[in-house]
């Protein structure tokens, strides 16, 4: 029953290597862990050897979740940020055969080292998180970001009046950074050598029916196909899913910013972050298909929100001083989740 969809694609990736350029659109780190413990398991099934690797990263990535959480915003708010995000609608995906739960702990690790100043272990988790999803080049970016915040009155007495030596000074420190690009550049390199394509990864999702636009039209072609072009088609209440849980996600990152429960001065670095991960979000989305079909403006929406920790950190603090909304949360989101976990299950289209 777990052997749906892009499970497939990691497995078959596992045992055959990148033979198609659609496939370069899945991240190598992943399908190699699978390929690898299957074989030193006794058991040798690569399906279970996906799904216990996604379960032991879904716990991983709750503890460190929780821990992360605990030292920035207290006990309370890290019970339910890890609460939030266990039921999640799509929280499925954890402990399923997809890449979700290892990516989303190795991000994390990244982040939480960053806020601690240890800039060497920030590298080697970025450096893994970028072999498992495009979006990890953003850890680059808070990268930088946590850097500049910390050492920023340092910073500011180098650049007036200006001290060249001074600001060179910090480049070995920042060296760590570059880990994060090399996992990109790495899995380039490989695809070169197997498919004679470095960008293959983003040449790969036109056969996945995606493509760069600018910023908005995602979320209008939502609208529209939601309003006006196949407002009864199958395909409708996905659209709809798809746009409510991302125009949920920025609602929580305004909230964030202006709201009584807003992120501390110091945490400006993951609202960056969270910034650009919606903007991201929205310039990628599917084309249309054929005249009078259905499509999906905003693919994958459902499982990238899972990835924007923040969000469930600031529903969360919203939580403790609104108590209905915590009780509104779980009732709706644990039936949620079980429709969609059902329908996974049963091969229908999720995501």
């Amino acid at each position: 029953m777990w052997y749906r969809w892009d499970t497939v694609r990691f497995l078959t990736i596992a045992t055959d290597g990148y033979t198609k350029v659609q496939y370069a659109a899945f991240f190598p780190l992943y399908p190699a862990l699978t390929a690898l413990l299957s074989h030193i398991m006794p058991f040798q099934s690569l399906l279970l050897s996906a799904m216990l690797i996604s379960n032991i990263a879904a716990l991983g990535m709750m503890l460190v979740l929780y821990r992360f959480v605990e030292t920035e915003f207290g006990i309370e708010t890290a019970r339910r940020t890890v609460l939030y995000q266990a039921i999640f609608p799509t929280a499925f995906f954890f402990f399923s055969g997809y890449n979700e739960s290892l990516f989303i702990f190795l991000m994390l690790c990244c982040i939480y080292a960053l806020r601690r100043g240890a800039w060497w272990f920030a590298g080697l988790f970025g450096f893994l998180a970028a072999l498992s999803r495009s979006i990890a080049i953003l850890l680059l970016l808070i990268f930088v970001c946590e850097y500049v915040r910390q050492h920023w009155p340092t910073l500011r007495a180098q650049l007036r009046p200006l001290n060249l030596k001074a600001l060179f000074a910090h480049i070995p420190t920042l060296f760590p950074a570059l880990f994060i690009p090399l996992g990109l550049v790495i899995y380039m390199l490989g695809l070169t050598v197997h498919l004679g394509d470095p960008l293959a990864f983003s040449h790969a999702q036109v056969d996945w029916r995606t493509g760069l636009v600018i910023p908005g039209m995602a979320l209008y072609q939502s609208i529209e196909q939601i309003i006006i072009h196949y407002p009864l088609s199958f395909s409708t209440p996905h659209v709809l899913i798809d746009f409510g849980f991302f125009m949920g996600c920025a609602a929580l990152f305004f909230l964030a910013i202006f709201s009584h429960d807003r992120f501390a001065r110091d945490q400006w670095p993951l609202l960056v972050f969270w910034g650009f991960a919606l903007l991201y979000a929205i310039l990628w989305p599917g084309v249309p298909g054929l005249p009078g079909q259905g499509y999906d403006p905003m693919p994958s929406t459902q499982r990238f929100v899972l990835e924007i920790f923040m969000a469930f950190i600031m529903l969360a603090r919203l939580s403790i001083r609104h108590p209905r909304l915590h009780l509104s949360y779980v009732l709706l989101a644990l039936p949620f989740l079980a429709v969609l976990t059902l329908q996974f299950l049963l091969g229908y289209w999720t995501v």
